[in-house]
C-alpha cells in the first residue's frame, strides 16, 4: 500500500511535464533501461543493437539531450539523422513509436533538445536521467513495462551477457543494485593509464568503506545502477545536478533498505576524454593527465582515514549505551593513536555528532535503532566530509606507489596499470 501511494504521489507532483502519456493494452516490455545522449555517434546504435536478452523484451529510452552552455545546434544532429533515416525498422506498440533494434530490444527516442531545447546546465545529466526514469515509470503503472527494476546506463558503456541475469538474481528486499565494472583501454594510451589509475581509486574507495563496515561501501556510478520503481519514487527520482546525480540518489536509497552489490561480468566502459560533466570520470581523468605523470598523481585516500571511520562504527554500540562520553577515549580504545583520536574527533564535531547523538538516542529505544538512526545521519556524504576532513588534518593523498607501502592494503586483486 505505501509503495503504491509513493507512486501515485510521484506521478501527480514531481514527475517531470510534458511526458507522452500512453494506455497499454499489453505489458510490450519486461525491462527498460534509460540512457542519456549528448554529443554521441551514430555508432552507439550498433551498440545498442547488441544488447543482451533477458526474460522478457526490452525498451531502451533514448534521452537526447544538450546544455544550455552549448551553443552548437549540431551537437546531436548525427544521432538524430540516423533515428529519423530509414536505418532502423520502426513500429507502433500501442501508439508508442520505436524502433527494432534487434530482435527483443525496442528503442524509443525522447529528443528533450527538439521538445524543450537545450538543456539548463546546472540540471545537466541529472535532469536527462530522470526524464527518462519518470517517463519509463508513467509507463510501468500504465501497464506497458512489466518489470520493477529502472536501469541506467551510458553511452560509453557496453553491457555484459548476464546483464538481466544479474539483476534477476538481486534481493527481493533490495531498493538498488549496481553492476560490476571495467574500463577498457581505447586508443589514446594516455587516456588508459590515467583511467586504469581513477577506477583503481574508486575501488580503493569501497575497498575503504568495505573495510570499515559502513552499509555505503558500494560504487555510484550512473553508467552501472538500477533501481526499484517503488523507491525510486519515494526519493522523488533523480536529483537535477550536472553531476553526482548517481551519487545523491544512492544515497537516499541506501536509508529505504540495501543496496545489492551484483556479481557477474562487467560493464565494460570506454576509456575516453570527456568533458560532457563538470565532474566524476571525464574531469577526473583530464586532472590526472594534467599533471603530466599519470603514475605520480596523489589521487588515493591515506588508508588511516578509513582505519579511523572504522573506529568510528566500531564504536557505535557503546554510544547507543552512552552518547555523552568522550568521544576522544572512545576512539583512542578501538585503537586509534591519540593524534589522530582527537583528528577525529575534531572532523566529526564540526559535522555536529554531539546533536545527532542527542537525536539518535531520543529515536531509539534499542542499540540496533541507535545504530540505524546514526547512519541516516552519518551518510554517505558526511562520510566523504569525514575522510575529506581527516586528508586536510594531515593524512595527505597517496600516490599509487606509496599506497603499497601502506596498511590496510585496500587494493582490488587486479592493480594493473597499462
Amino acid at each position: 500500500m505505501r509503495d503504491s501511494i509513493a507512486l501515485q504521489r510521484y506521478l501527480q507532483r514531481h514527475i517531470e511535464t510534458g511526458l507522452p502519456r500512453h494506455s497499454f493494452s499489453v505489458a510490450h516490455w519486461h525491462y527498460v533501461l534509460v540512457l542519456p545522449a549528448y554529443r554521441e555517434a551514430p555508432a552507439l546504435l550498433e551498440r545498442l543493437a547488441q544488447l543482451p536478452a533477458g526474460k522478457g523484451r526490452t525498451l531502451v529510452i533514448l534521452v537526447l539531450n544538450r546544455p544550455d552552455s552549448d551553443s552548437d545546434a549540431q551537437a546531436n544532429a548525427g544521432l538524430r539523422e540516423v533515428l529519423q533515416g530509414q536505418y532502423l525498422q520502426r513500429e507502433v506498440r500501442d501508439a508508442v513509436p520505436v524502433h527494432c533494434l534487434n530482435s527483443h530490444t525496442d528503442l524509443h527516442l525522447h529528443d528533450m533538445e527538439t521538445l524543450y531545447g537545450p538543456t539548463p546546465a546546472a540540471r545537466g545529466v541529472g535532469l536527462a536521467r530522470k526524464t527518462g526514469c519518470d517517463l519509463a515509470l508513467q509507463w510501468m503503472v500504465a501497464g506497458g513495462i512489466s518489470g520493477q527494476w529502472l536501469c541506467s546506463t551510458d553511452a560509453d558503456a557496453t553491457l555484459p551477457p548476464d546483464y538481466f541475469e544479474q539483476l534477476d538474481r538481486a534481493a527481493p528486499d533490495a531498493v538498488g543494485a549496481v553492476f560490476p565494472f571495467r574500463h577498457v583501454p581505447g586508443a589514446d594510451v594516455a587516456c588508459d593509464t590515467a583511467t586504469a589509475l581513477y577506477e583503481l581509486r574508486l575501488h580503493h574507495y569501497v575497498l575503504g568503506l568495505e573495510y570499515a563496515d559502513s552499509p555505503y561501501a558500494f560504487h555510484t556510478l550512473g553508467s552501472c545502477l538500477a533501481i526499484k520503481a517503488s523507491t525510486y519514487a519515494q526519493v522523488r527520482g533523480f536529483p537535477q545536478r550536472a553531476g553526482a546525480e548517481d551519487f545523491y540518489l544512492l544515497n537516499k536509497l541506501a536509508k529505504l533498505g540495501p543496496i545489492a552489490r551484483l556479481h557477474g561480468h562487467c560493464i565494460e566502459l570506454k576509456s575516453r576524454r570527456s568533458s560532457r560533466v563538470p565532474f566524476g570520470t571525464g574531469p577526473a581523468v583530464a586532472a590526472i593527465l594534467a599533471t603530466g605523470q599519470p603514475n605520480e598523481a596523489a589521487i588515493f585516500y591515506h588508508p588511516r582515514c578509513f582505519v579511523a571511520l572504522g573506529a568510528l562504527l566500531a564504536s557505535l554500540p557503546e554510544l547507543a549505551q552512552t552518547p555523552d562520553q568522550d568521544l576522544f577515549r572512545l576512539l583512542a580504545k578501538h585503537a586509534l593513536d591519540d593524534t589522530l583520536a582527537n583528528q577525529a574527533r575534531v572532523a566529526l564535531t564540526a559535522q555536529g555528532i554531539e546533536k545527532a547523538l542527542v537525536h539518535c538516542q531520543r529515536q531509539s529505544t534499542t542499540s540496533a535503532q541507535f545504530q540505524r538512526q546514526f547512519h541516516q545521519w552519518f551518510d554517505a556524504l558526511r562520510t566523504l566530509k569525514f575522510i575529506h576532513a581527516l586528508r586536510d588534518a594531515g593524512w595527505p593523498q597517496q600516490t599509487l606507489a606509496q599506497l603499497h607501502g601502506l596498511q590496510p592494503r585496500l587494493c582490488p586483486a587486479a592493480t594493473e596499470v597499462p
